[in-house]
């Protein structure tokens, strides 16, 4: 039973309490730090938090995927100039986060979108 005390005091302590454990509570959460020698991209609001990321040429490297919202995203990552796929990452709906492992791809710029979402896009330089 809830009574209300000085002015449903209480209420606004209980609903306080209940905001502040909220996964939305509070500014939004900083973004994962990159795997060592990889990059990190962040999806929410059907959008990247970045549209550049630089990577190592010729070299394996990890790509750390958060999908930061209820809807599926993943990354894919193209050949400069072809629409021939380097990486597909698993399309997953979150909150979650993937590693991806990233097989060596050469110097240069190459695209890089979300395969869910075409409008989420950016480009990898790998250099």
């Amino acid at each position: 039973m809830i009574r209300f005390v000085r002015g449903g005091a209480i209420l606004l302590l209980i609903g306080s309490i209940l905001t502040g454990c909220s996964p939305s509570a509070g500014s939004a959460a900083p973004p994962p730090s990159a795997p060592p020698g990889g990059a990190v991209v962040t999806a929410q609001g059907n959008k990247f938090d970045r549209t550049q990321l630089t990577v190592p040429a010729g070299r394996p490297f990890q790509l750390l995927f958060e999908n930061r919202e209820g809807a599926p995203h993943n990354v894919r990552i193209y050949d400069e100039g072809v629409d021939q796929a380097l990486v597909v990452g698993e399309i997953f709906g979150g909150p979650g986060a993937r590693t991806y492992d990233v097989p060596a791809i050469p110097a240069g710029s190459h695209r890089f979108k979300c395969d869910v979402h075409p409008e989420m896009v950016g480009t990898v330089t790998a250099g």
